[in-house]
C-alpha cells in the first residue's frame, strides 16, 4: 500500500495527470498481485469491431460523470419516483439504471433496481442498438431517448464511459456515469443502494463493501452494518442461496467457466 500511494503521488506531479483518480484496491490477505505483468494493448476494453472509430476523447460525446454522492442522490430520487409514479417525474422524465457489466458480475452484487445484463462478455454488449435490432430483453428497448436519464455503471468506470459514446451516437441524449465506478462509490458511500459484493477480475474474485470502507483514506459514510448483505446469489445448478458470494472455476479444463 505504501508503495502504491508513493507511485500515485509521483504520477500526479506530471501536469497531465494532476487530477487523475487513482484507486488503491485492498488485498484480502498477503499480496493480491504477487507477479508484475506489463502488457501493451491498443484499448483497455475490447468491443466487436474495435473502438478506434469511437469519439472517446470528445467530452461532449461521453456521458456526464457523477460523483458517488451525486449518484446516490439520483438513485434515492429514482426509488421515490418508482414508488410514486412508476419512474415518471412531474416533467414526464424517467430514470433508468443500466449495469454495463457481465451477467456473472451482477449475480454477486449490483445496485438495487438494475436489471441483470444478458451478456457474459463486454465485447458482445449490445444495449441500445437500432429499433429494428433491439428486443424486449434489451433494457433500452422502447426507451424515450430524449426524456429518459440513463445512469450507467461498471466496476471502475471505464467500460460504461466507453460505451456511452456508442449510445450517444445512437441518439441517447441524457447519459450519466458513476465516476470511478462501483469501487469508488463503495469507498465513500458504503453499501447504500448496493446489494451483495463486487466482482473483481483477479484471484480475489469478490470483495465485500466493508473492504472498500477500510481502504478509504477519509473513511466512508455511516451506512450501518457493511459486513452483511441484503441480497444473496443463487447456485447456477440448483438455484439455492449460496453461502459465499464468490465464484469458482469449473474443474473441467475444457470448461473453466466461472460459476456460483
Amino acid at each position: 500500500r505504501k508503495d502504491a500511494i508513493a507511485y500515485a503521488d509521483w504520477l500526479r506531479t506530471d501536469p497531465r495527470f494532476s487530477d487523475i483518480l487513482v484507486q488503491i484496491s485492498p488485498a484480502l490477505s498477503g499480496h493480491a498481485f504477487p507477479r508484475l505483468k506489463l502488457r501493451y494493448k491498443q484499448s483497455l476494453v475490447q468491443l466487436e469491431g474495435g473502438s478506434c472509430h469511437l469519439p472517446l476523447v470528445e467530452p461532449s460525446m461521453r456521458a456526464s460523470p457523477l460523483t458517488p454522492s451525486e449518484w446516490r442522490e439520483k438513485l434515492e430520487a429514482r426509488k421515490r419516483l418508482d414508488s410514486e409514479a412508476a419512474g415518471d417525474t412531474s416533467e414526464g422524465r424517467k430514470l433508468l439504471l443500466l449495469d454495463v457489466r457481465n451477467d456473472y458480475e451482477w449475480d454477486i452484487g449490483h445496485f438495487e433496481g438494475a436489471k441483470r445484463p444478458n451478456v457474459d462478455c463486454f465485447r458482445s454488449t449490445s444495449f441500445g442498438l437500432s429499433e429494428q435490432e433491439m428486443d424486449s430483453t434489451d433494457p433500452l428497448h422502447g426507451v424515450d431517448k430524449e426524456k429518459t436519464d440513463i445512469l450507467m455503471y461498471c466496476t471502475g468506470g471505464i467500460r460504461c464511459d466507453v460505451y456511452s459514446t456508442i449510445l450517444r451516437e445512437k441518439g441517447f441524449g441524457n447519459l450519466y456515469t458513476l465516476k470511478g465506478g462501483v469501487s469508488n462509490y463503495l469507498k465513500s458511500q458504503g453499501s447504500a443502494e448496493w446489494v451483495g459484493n463486487l466482482f473483481v477480475f483477479d484471484d480475489r474474485l469478490s470483495l465485500p463493501p466493508a473492504k472498500f470502507a477500510e481502504a478509504g483514506e477519509e473513511g466512508c459514510a455511516d451506512n450501518g452494518d457493511l459486513s452483511s448483505s441484503r441480497w444473496l446469489g443463487r447456485c447456477y445448478v440448483c438455484g439455492s442461496e449460496v453461502e459465499e458470494l464468490r465464484h469458482r472455476n469449473c474443474a473441467s479444463i475444457d470448461c473453466n467457466r466461472l460459476y456460483l
